[in-house]
């Protein structure tokens, strides 16, 4: 009904309808919270900043780069006249840009010495449409870190707790892998496996003579058929939207799960400004931005969950002041915004294989990320055997992909370059390091006081740089680069000479962490927020640390989590519904 209605007969429907619970974000934590909070019978209103992803419009339908206008590379005029004109790496490309499904409309800024690189996606599923799909187990290496080492402060869970959650999640996503025995990564419940390829085989035998281990990633990509998903084809193009939904998305899995039950209401092109309170501070709604009419529209819930992503949750809670919350809502212990964490990003090695030169080309890139990985091998005996405390692991790139990535490592010009971009085609390999930075008060969002952006909305700043432990990493990583290419009997041509800049991975944590102290932390363990119980949290903001694994897994399983105590909580009546 709502799709018919104008702006404002919608708004005054909203207006004057209380659902039992918004959900603020359509990603891998709001999608998740939908689908458990309508399946349990709650009439629950999602609201998504961007536009509805439709796979059949917006994703690749296989085309190749020369099927396309710009070949891949887009229209060089596209964001003119936007508010943030860069554009986004890997995710954004000419496939997916025809429906301004990435956000360029709204603009932030970076502090003296930031150089932040926030890659935002706007449509329904968000960048869970496009991620790299690794999902591996968070474990109490990682919970418990504070003990181990003695920096910061542990999780308010430990393993045992989460785990049944890591098996919901894993049992409903789909996630490819092996049995292991490995402390940094737990093992879990999987399918198959994706074959090693030949430069598979040769990395793991060059590992096992330096001591680094190379095994099956923990990949949320259906090997089988699954949950009445099909199985991966092998098109090898997964990180701009799989047309089939044959690795867990929002737009395949939880979203339509969450209108099959026809409790959901679900906004789009509604930018969400603040949470609303009533007399005694308590969250009673939220008010949107309709990005067609720009009108303010407010919406009002029961209860209300923020999952518009890391940063972007901050933001909204930041942007909600009001005389209770005059630093923003749900922040007595003013924490909000600190302790931002990331993944350092960055190719420690790259070169190729001598003894695949040459070799016909084989269809064997199975994704355009990669299915292999070498987890953390680093201060698992001794919690300071490094000079870097925790650690960090590394993705192995290579194989025949759909476009020669190492054109550019190549010298020459004319058919001698073509010859070699051919010869060099089966045999490049290269490393991408995924190391954690530690928690330091000094990184951290907050709201610009001078700038807003086209909707009026106090812009997001960010204050970060990378510290000293992560950087020990990097160098760290790129000698053993360094003792993996002698010991395959490869060549180096290189690494690169600084780290991706902040914000690459997409995995950034910390900035409304959960503990049990309400003078320390954002939200309790089960990321209700201490100061308004009608208040949760579902993505990677609680999150105190990050660990060398990626993260949406983990939010979907913490969300998970959340959504049950939450259910719980309307069932004995210390939440009401609408």
């Amino acid at each position: 009904m709502l799709a018919l209605l104008t702006i404002l007969e919608r708004g005054r429907v909203l207006a004057a309808k209380n659902f039992d619970v918004i959900v603020v974000g359509t990603g891998a934590g709001g999608s998740t919270a939908m689908k458990i909070l309508c399946e349990a019978g709650l009439q629950v209103c999602a609201v998504n900043s961007g536009p509805r992803t439709d796979p059949a419009k917006d994703y690749r339908q296989h085309r190749q780069v020369y099927d396309l206008k710009f070949r891949g590379y887009g229209d060089p005029l596209r964001l003119q006249g936007k508010a943030h004109q860069e554009p986004y790496s890997v995710e954004e490309s000419e496939y997916s840009e025809g429906r301004d499904l990435f956000e360029h409309d709204v603009a932030y800024s970076n502090a003296p010495g930031t150089d932040w690189y926030w890659k935002r996606c706007k449509a329904t599923g968000g960048k869970a449409n496009f991620w790299g799909r690794s999902s591996a187990r968070f474990g109490d290496i990682d919970f418990k870190a504070a003990d181990l080492d003695g920096f910061g402060e542990n999780w308010p869970v430990d393993y045992r707790e989460i785990s049944p959650w890591f098996s919901r999640a894993e049992r409903y996503m789909g996630v490819a892998s092996t049995i292991q025995n490995r402390p940094s990564n737990p093992d879990g419940e999987y399918l198959p496996a994706f074959p090693f390829r030949c430069i598979d085989y040769i990395i793991q035998k060059g590992g096992e003579k330096i001591g680094v281990p190379y095994l099956p990633d923990r990949c949320a990509q259906l090997t089988v058929a699954h949950n009445r998903h099909p199985a991966c084809h092998y098109c090898g193009n997964c990180s701009r939207g799989c047309d089939v939904g044959s690795f867990f998305s929002p737009t395949w899995f939880t979203i339509p799960d969450a209108e099959a039950t026809k409790n959901l209401t679900l906004l789009t092109n509604a930018l969400v400004r603040a949470v609303l309170v009533d007399e005694s501070g308590t969250a009673n709604g939220i008010a949107y931005v309709d990005r067609t009419s720009r009108r303010e529209v407010e919406v009002h819930a029961k209860v209300v969950v923020l999952a518009a992503s890391c940063v972007e949750t901050a933001h909204i809670m930041l942007n909600s002041k009001s005389r209770h919350w005059p630093a923003g809502i749900a922040n007595s212990s003013g924490e909000l915004g600190k302790n931002l964490c990331d993944h350092l990003y960055g190719n420690p090695g790259y070169g190729y294989l001598p003894q695949l030169l040459g070799q016909p080309p084989r269809p064997d890139n199975i994704a355009d990320s990669t299915i292999a990985w070498m987890p953390r091998w680093q201060n698992l005996k001794n919690p300071r055997e490094e000079k870097f405390i925790r650690g960090y692991s590394v993705y192995m790139g290579g194989g025949c992909g759909g476009f020669p990535g190492y054109f550019g490592q190549l010298e020459g010009f004319g058919s001698k370059f073509k010859r070699d971009i051919k010869r060099y085609y089966p045999a490049t390999i290269g490393g991408l390091v995924q190391a954690p930075s530690l928690p330091s008060p000094t990184n951290y969002v907050d709201i610009d006081p001078e700038k807003k952006d086209i909707f009026g909305i106090p812009q997001l700043r960010f204050q970060f740089r990378w510290g000293e432990n992560e950087l020990l990493m990097w160098e760290h990583s790129k000698q053993v680069m360094i003792d993996l290419f002698k010991a395959i009997g490869g060549e180096l041509w290189g690494a690169d000479g600084e780290p991706n800049r902040p914000g690459t991975s997409l995995h950034e944590t910390g900035v409304c962490r959960f503990g049990n102290d309400p003078k320390k932390y954002v939200t309790n363990k089960w990321a209700q927020t201490h100061d308004v119980p009608n208040l949760y949290i579902c993505d990677a903001s609680i999150f105190p640390s990050c660990t060398d694994k990626t993260t949406t897994m983990p939010i979907i399983a913490f969300t998970m989590r959340t959504c049950d105590y939450m259910l719980d909580n309307f069932k004995s009546g210390v939440h009401k519904r609408a």
